[in-house]
């Protein structure tokens, strides 16, 4: 009995042992083919990783968080470009112009140099005292731009400049004056020309008016030319035959007494 039950327990040991020999041979094998199929298997490629990297929405996000951050702060204590530009103004010490405009009051300043050109000048004015120049370029005798310097030869070279914008500033300007000219010179030419059309239509009517008179005139003339002419035939028929009877009875008046009574 002891033996069977040994045979049993040796036989049931042999068993297990087997299933767990089988098992490990199957795990080797089952990780062998996976290997092998990774092995085999061709490698995938790299962009099918990088679009979704790519797409990462992070840099976005950050992008709107850092606005929305920065929105209250600029709203807070920074004010616009606007608002700023419009508090800022030059200070009045620094203005070149109003400078100028105080030295030339104060007749302060020589003329050494102007150009004009249409509504457009430049100056070049020295002011002795400090051996300061002031270059300005104007427009109607309103100051545009003023440069002050005391180098002589950048002053110069300055005014030169300043009169070559004025005669290309002034281009239009000189156009336009004689465009205006010469479109009045036209209107002037357009209102004589039209006077003396009217004139001629005057005279033509007038013409016309007096050739229809003269026509009618013509054909009563010639109407009383025809009538006074067969009034002048009829009396000359009616003094041609008074002359003939005058003649007959002269005739007979004058004729012999003894030749009228053997008659």
């Amino acid at each position: 009995m002891r033996t069977t039950t040994q045979r049993g327990i040796a036989v049931h040991r042999v068993f297990k042992r087997g299933l767990a020999i089988a098992a490990a041979v199957a795990a080797v094998a089952g990780g062998t083919a996976c290997t092998s199929a990774v092995a085999q298997s061709p490698a995938a490629p790299p962009m099918a990783i990088n679009p979704v990297a790519s797409a990462a929405p992070v840099p976005a996000l950050t992008a709107t968080v850092g606005q929305a951050n920065a929105a209250p702060a600029a709203a807070a204590g920074v004010p616009s470009s606007l608002d700023s530009a419009a508090r800022v103004q030059p200070p009045v010490a620094d203005s070149a112009v109003l400078e100028l405009q105080r030295r030339m009051q104060a007749r302060e300043l020589a003329e050494l140099r102007t150009t004009y050109n249409g509504a457009y000048g430049a100056s070049l004015l020295f002011a002795q005292s400090d051996l300061t120049y002031y270059v300005t370029l104007f427009q109607q005798k309103d100051l545009w731009r003023v440069i002050k310097t005391t180098n002589e030869a950048h002053a110069e070279r300055i005014y030169a400049d300043f009169s070559r914008q004025t005669r290309s500033l002034s281009d239009l300007d000189l156009q336009r004056i004689r465009l205006e000219a010469q479109k009045e010179r036209a209107e002037r030419q357009v209102a004589e020309q039209e006077s003396r059309l009217r004139g001629l239509r005057a005279d033509l009517d007038l013409q016309r008016q007096q050739q229809a008179q003269v026509q009618a005139r013509q054909k009563v003339a010639r109407t009383e030319t025809d009538t006074l002419d067969a009034e002048r035939r009829a009396a000359r028929a009616r003094l041609d035959e008074l002359q003939r009877q005058i003649r007959s009875l002269e005739a007979q008046v004058n004729a012999p007494f003894g030749g009228a009574r053997s008659h």
